[in-house]
Parts: C-alpha cells; sequence; structure tokens
C-alpha cells in the first residue's frame, strides 16, 4: 500500500489496530519519533516541505535509516494530516506493543479511566513521562491513545513512556499481583497537600472522566479516593492540571 493511501486510512482507529500503526505528524513530533526506539515505517513530505532546513534534516535521517521516503502534492498531504494547518511532514511508525507480564513496575502507576478528550490525554502523557510514572493503563472508554491528536499533545512521550490498554480485569489483576494500591482522584476524597501523606510503596492513581466521573466499580476498588485542595466555591479542575498536581505531590521525588 502507498504511504499516501496507508497515512490516509490511518485518520480510523479501525485501520489503527488493523494495522499496527501510527501517524506523527509535524516537524517536532517527527524528530521525537526519530530519536525514539519506535519503529518508523515511512516518511510522508509535501512538496516542497524539506526547504525548511528541520524538515530537510528529517528527509536526510530517514534515508539514512532505509526509510521509506513519499513526496506528494500540497493538496494530497492536506488530506492526508490531520491538522488545519500542516508543517508538510508526517511519519507512519508501529504501535508499541506491551504485554502486561513485560510493563515495568514502578512507584507509581496512572491509570485513564474513560478519559475521552484526546487534548488532555496526550498532555497527561506527557505529564506522567516527565515525573517518572513507570507506566500509564488506560481503561475502556479512553480514547484511543494513538489517535493523531494525542499522538501530537503527548510530545513525543508516547514513544518512550508506556502505555497499555487494559480491560478492568485484566488491570486488577496486574495491580494486585503487583502489591499496587488504588487510589482513586475524586473531588469528595480526602485533601492530600503534599507528599507528607503516607503512601505506599506503589501506587496506582486512577483520574477519570471529568463529566461522568470515576466509574462505579472502579470507585468501589479503591483503596483511597484523594482530592486536591481547592479554594471555596471551585468544583473541580481540568483532568490534565489535577493529574499534574496529583502526579507530582505522588511522585518518589518529591520533596
Amino acid at each position: 500500500m502507498k504511504l499516501l493511501t496507508l497515512a490516509r486510512d490511518l485518520k480510523r482507529r479501525k485501520a489503527r489496530e488493523r494495522h499496527g500503526l501510527f501517524v506523527a505528524e509535524g516537524v517536532r513530533t517527527v524528530e521525537a519519533l526519530l530519536a525514539s526506539p519506535v519503529a518508523v515505517r515511512g516518511l510522508l513530505l509535501a512538496e516542497g516541505a524539506d526547504r525548511d532546513e528541520r524538515t530537510a534534516a528529517l528527509r536526510v535521517e530517514a534515508a539514512r535509516r532505509g526509510v521509506p521516503v513519499a513526496e506528494v502534492t500540497e493538496r494530497e498531504f492536506a488530506d492526508a494530516a490531520d491538522t488545519d494547518s500542516p508543517q508538510g511532514v508526517l511519519a507512519l511508525a508501529e504501535i508499541p506493543r506491551w504485554a502486561p507480564e513485560d510493563l515495568p513496575v514502578g512507584a507509581v502507576t496512572l491509570v485513564l479511566d474513560a478519559v475521552q478528550d484526546p487534548g488532555n490525554v496526550g498532555t497527561i502523557l506527557r505529564t506522567a513521562a516527565a515525573l517518572g510514572v513507570g507506566v500509564t493503563i488506560a481503561l475502556p472508554g479512553t480514547v484511543d491513545v494513538w489517535n493523531a491528536k494525542v499522538v501530537r499533545s503527548a510530545m513525543g512521550a508516547l514513544f518512550t513512556h508506556p502505555v497499555v490498554p487494559l480491560a478492568w480485569d485484566e488491570a486488577t489483576r496486574w495491580l494486585s499481583a503487583r502489591d499496587v494500591a488504588l487510589w482513586v482522584a475524586d473531588t469528595g476524597g480526602e485533601v492530600i497537600a503534599s507528599a507528607a501523606t503516607a503512601r505506599p510503596a506503589r501506587l496506582a492513581l486512577v483520574v477519570a472522566n471529568e463529566g461522568a466521573g470515576v466509574s462505579p466499580h472502579v470507585a468501589e476498588a479503591a483503596d483511597r479516593r484523594v482530592a486536591i485542595p481547592m479554594a471555596a466555591g471551585a468544583e473541580s479542575l481540568n483532568v490534565a492540571v489535577a493529574a499534574g498536581i496529583l502526579l507530582y505531590v505522588l511522585a518518589p521525588g518529591t520533596p
């Protein structure tokens, strides 16, 4: 299949799942991809895009690695791109596959419970990677993490930070087998203001869809419900902001 046809096809989740591939779009994202261990299957360029020095360097690096490069018209590229103002470069790469038994067990694991906004999910993954989270588990109902907008928002984090979709029963088996306590972010939970909060050696933090909240079966399994202190009258925070604050507080290196 031609790279252009494949890139167009990969805009659909079912196609990404069928091919085991995703699209990384934009100069910075493709730079991060080529600097990562993820296998790159092809590079698509709009005509004239490599007049830009950084894009030209991407073309050279792809050729050095033996990665196929296809040049198409600006109109064809726009049809394959996901952004309104494409930068003229995108890459097709293999989705990293993680078996549950191979996932790293860190001090903090992140669990996404039906978080649906791709921009929020990408931002959360970028934050999780920066704060040393061992792995992120995406429960059913969460947006496909290989959605093009998630990939862009994650700013390269997806290429190095392990993210795995698991059903709830798979996730609970994984957590239980590794003695990981389950904490749920909930505005009605116990306020934690500092890292002085007693925490177990291994902890999984669940953040959920802002509108629907934590799924009932997840809430029922929680060992502890935790919240962020907020000013009177404030009802909630954006899920990406809340996740960042809680992960900072709970990260092992937090003072």
